[in-house]
């Protein structure tokens, strides 16, 4: 009947909506799982991603030049510390030693490197003795330093070399014969030479005094010449020699005393013959009870000075910044004070010892300026001791 079919109809639409619920109902079950077993894939991706970018690493990475690791190494070394007066002093202003880098890299054989901080603390975590601060910007040595000067001994002095050898070609050289720790070319105090003049003889330091006494006693050609090698201590006490027999051999080029007022006896005798005005002016001096002064700024301090040494010897090496009127020294003393006769050659003498770093018998010392009350002190006792002589009628 008609409605027999109605209801079948009917019965049919609604299996058939009932199965599209269930597909739909199956649809959005299958799409969560999917979404579920998605997310986990892009979180693994997420924790996959680099910390850092690769750039900010190839930043950290600096190329070690072992040029700068070994001069670095040097500068705090045995051989060069305790005898470089100025950076010595630099490792005493903290407890730890430390040294800003950037000073090392202003140093003239570092800018020949063309060294950088980034360089320097590159080089010195490679070292064995060296250590770096926390923010890389200070350097020190982590070994004591030796309680005496131990280069003397392992050092020989070697020439004729030629006029144009260079400190890296000696080393180089001398690296065939034995373990060379350093070179020093010996340079002549000439006037009107910051630095004197390299004549051919040189100092080299070897690993060890029995290394140095074997290549010393051998025989060495240079370019084709012989050379000449002593060891450097025996060196050292036959120059002194030498100076001590000059000064007190009696002849009549024997040296005039050098008065405390800055003029030789000789010059002194000559002016008195010659110039009448300034021996009447000296005179009214005299009797006024005048003195002369000097300017400050005139007193230049030496500081270190290696044993043997003389005052002739120090008046040679500093005559060559201007002239010299005076040498306060005693031998067997560290310390001694050269006057000048203006601050302008007193000012050049520090500048140019800071910067050469000449030695006086083997050991280099500090050169400073005297200034505040000790230069008041000095700068008293001359004034005290013309007046003296003037009360004595001489």
């Amino acid at each position: 009947s008609d409605n027999a079919l109605r209801g079948e109809d009917l019965h049919v639409r609604k299996s058939v909506d009932e199965l599209v619920e269930i597909d739909k109902m199956a649809d959005k079950a299958d799409a969560k799982e999917v979404e579920a077993a998605a997310a986990p894939v892009e979180e693994k991706k997420e924790e996959e991603k680099p910390a850092e970018p690769a750039a900010a690493a190839e930043e950290e990475v600096v190329a070690v030049d072992p040029r700068v690791k070994k001069q670095v190494e040097f500068y705090f070394s045995d051989s060069n510390l305790p005898k470089d007066k100025f950076l010595l002093s630099k490792t005493k202003d903290n407890k730890e030693g430390w040294v800003d880098i950037a000073l090392l890299t202003s140093f003239k054989r570092m800018r020949e490197f063309n060294a950088t901080v980034a360089g320097v603390v590159a080089a010195a975590k490679e070292s064995e003795f060296l250590a770096i601060d926390d923010e890389g910007k200070k350097i020190r040595r982590t070994t004591d330093l030796p309680d005496s000067d131990l280069t003397l001994g392992r050092s020989i002095k070697a020439g004729k070399f030629p006029l144009d050898t260079t400190i890296d070609a000696l080393e180089e050289f001398f690296s065939k014969q034995g373990k060379v720790l350093s070179v020093r070319l010996i340079k002549v105090e000439t006037k009107g030479s910051k630095e004197g003049t390299f004549e051919g003889d040189a100092y080299i330091e070897f690993g060890t005094k029995d290394e140095a006494e074997k290549i010393c006693a051998s025989e060495i050609e240079h370019s084709g010449e012989k050379l000449s090698m002593v060891m450097k201590q025996e060196y050292l006490k036959e120059v002194e020699a030498k100076k001590k027999e000059e000064t007190s051999r009696p002849n009549t080029r024997k040296r005039a005393r050098e008065g405390e007022d800055g003029e030789e006896k000789g010059d002194k005798e000559k002016k008195a013959k010659t110039d009448g005005d300034d021996k009447k002016k000296g005179d009214r001096d005299k009797k006024d009870g005048n003195y002369i002064s000097y300017p400050k700024g005139v007193f230049v301090k030496v500081d270190g000075i290696g044993d043997g040494a003389s005052m002739p010897t120090i008046k040679d090496l500093f005559t060559k910044y201007g002239n010299v009127k005076f040498v306060e020294f005693k031998e067997g003393e560290k310390v001694a004070c050269v006057r000048y006769e203006t601050p302008e050659e007193a000012t050049e003498a520090v500048k140019g010892e800071q910067e050469s770093k000449s030695e006086i018998c083997g050991v280099v010392p500090e050169v400073t300026l005297i200034t505040g009350e000790e230069e008041d002190a000095k700068l008293e006792d001359i004034k005290q001791r013309q007046l003296q002589k003037m009360s004595r009628g001489g």
